[in-house]
């Protein structure tokens, strides 16, 4: 079920430490192409997010 959320300062930042959280696991594995690819897609993700209006409709899956 999806739920819609404004983006507040401490939802964004709940977001940030899960992307650092996986970009920290991505960085304990041996680095090839895939995982860079995913390391930089999160980054990217994380820059979307960071560029967001606070209280812009945010997806949640529950």
């Amino acid at each position: 079920m999806t739920e819609y959320k404004p983006l507040t300062p401490s939802l964004r930042l709940d977001i940030n430490i899960a992307f650092d959280k996986q970009i920290e696991e991505l960085k304990t594995c041996k680095p090839n192409a895939l995982v860079n690819m995913q390391i930089e897609g999160l980054r990217m993700y994380k820059r979307l997010i960071n560029g967001l209006p606070d209280g812009y409709p945010m997806p949640i899956n529950k």
